[in-house]
């Protein structure tokens, strides 16, 4: 009896486990190539249920809305959260989920951000429901539309009258309404004194005026599993972001972290835990409690979250990742072909955080000499022409030297001429230009 029991003992040791394991990449590739199939005509804004299992809960306004098998597709304004599956050998489950988001990408740009997300994963959208309001504005002279909603801000472009635009989001006293223009896409703010409209300006979400619009899952809560896979070659659980080719850096909000990336990104996340940014390719700026570091290819970057996802400390400065933790990302699956960047050597980890000491508060800028491999990949925080968008307090050369004169291209970035010569150029007219600012958005009455 003992004798049998250790032949039956040998045998699951020699056939079961190995066919376990045999099972287990096959059950990833089919998974990934099954969403390939059912999300390959996946549009900007939306979300595919890849393969299961997929949990979707809307948000109370959503109207048909069906999300519970493969191939299924949603507007992502319409989700409230998504919970994916994790890896169960027994049942096959396994789940994947694509999503196409503009973020702050003009809408005119053909491609998308991508979101591949797999196993164990809860994405929570943090953006409301959007709203808009179709307005005017009043006068006989043109308006400013500026960066922040005060008379003192940049100015992003320059409205006329009877011009007609939507309104996205208005302060709590409707005093300033956000703006979007239609010739542009670009975003600013106007003073409501200047703007007529049919609609009740209380229907418009209210912001506080500082933070930037974000579009649906632009902002987000995110969560992954921190189970090990019992097989080698599945990738654990996460989320992968590509910005499509030529786009420059794309901002997102991710657990409350400011995320710039151009690039292609792999994300993991745990309650009272790490939310770790590790980039594969191009780079990837974190910002949380005021400190900013870049995440160049080859390395990762570590925030510390409490049990509601939360930072809770700043980031860690750039580290090399562990190969085998990036190796069976499926980097196939995603919209640009890549190569994953081989982790950083000692000295070139040296280099990258030499590189970042000090330079906290400069949006991360890492565009260095020293950026290894392909990290050097858009280092320079191109903003796609959102400047006004995306709130990273510039406006992509539109201002210049602050001058009202209803031109908003007049200023744009000479290359021969410093940071420091503007802004002394900008100081030395400043109480001048103050006054015409004031004047300069207040429309002459007819």
């Amino acid at each position: 009896m003992k004798r049998l029991s250790l032949l039956i003992l040998g045998l699951i040791c020699l056939g079961v486990v190995p066919a376990i394991a045999a099972d287990c990449p096959a059950l990833v590739r089919q998974a990934l190539a099954a969403t390939d199939t059912l999300c390959h005509e996946t549009d900007k804004n939306q979300a595919c249920y890849g393969n299961v299992n997929l949990k979707a809960q809307p948000i109370p306004s959503a109207e048909n809305f069906s999300f519970s098998k493969p191939g299924d597709r949603v507007d992502i304004s319409a989700i409230k959260s998504l919970q994916l599956s994790p890896m169960a050998m027994d049942t096959g489950e396994w789940g994947v989920a694509l999503m196409k988001v503009q973020a702050n990408m003009p809408a005119v740009q053909p491609s998308n951000l991508t979101l591949l997300a797999f196993g164990d994963v809860t994405l929570e959208n943090d953006v409301p429901s959007p709203t808009t309001l179709d307005v005017n504005i009043v006068g006989q002279s043109a308006i400013n539309a500026r960066l922040m909603p005060n008379t003192n801000a940049s100015v992003v472009g320059t409205l006329k009258p009877n011009q007609p635009l939507t309104a996205v989001d208005r302060l709590s006293d409707s005093s300033w309404l956000r703006v979007k223009m239609a010739d542009s896409e670009q975003l600013g703010w106007v003073k409501s004194d200047y703007i007529s409209t049919d609609g009740d300006l209380r229907t418009l979400n209210i912001v506080d005026g500082t933070e930037p619009h974000y579009n649906p899952m632009q902002a987000f809560t995110f969560k992954s599993g921190s189970e090990s896979q019992n097989c080698a070659e599945v990738p654990q659980d996460g989320l992968m972001i590509q910005t499509p080719e030529g786009s420059g850096e794309v901002q997102l909000w991710i657990n409350q972290v400011v995320v710039k990336l151009g690039s292609t990104v792999y994300f993991q996340a745990q309650a009272s835990g790490d939310m770790v940014v590790s980039t594969v390719e191009g780079h990837a700026t974190v910002e949380a409690m005021g400190v900013t570091y870049t995440a160049v290819a080859g390395s990762s970057v570590h925030i510390k979250l409490d049990a509601d996802m939360k930072p809770v400390a700043p980031p860690s400065m750039p580290e090399a990742y562990q190969l085998a933790a990036v190796a069976n990302l499926p980097i196939d699956h995603l919209q640009r072909k890549i190569t994953i960047h081989a982790p950083l050597t000692p000295q070139e980890v040296a280099d990258v955080q030499h590189s970042q000491s000090g330079n906290n508060g400069n949006n991360g800028n890492t565009n260095s000499q020293n950026c290894p491999g392909n990290s050097c990949h858009n280092g320079n925080n191109n903003n796609n022409g959102n400047g006004g968008n995306n709130g990273n307090g510039g406006n992509n050369g539109n201002v210049g030297n602050g001058n009202d004169n209803g031109n908003s291209g007049s200023g744009s970035n000479n290359s021969g001429q410093n940071n420091e010569d503007k802004k002394k150029d900008k100081d030395k007219d400043k109480d001048k230009d103050k006054d015409k600012d004031k004047d300069k958005d207040k429309p002459h009455k007819p």
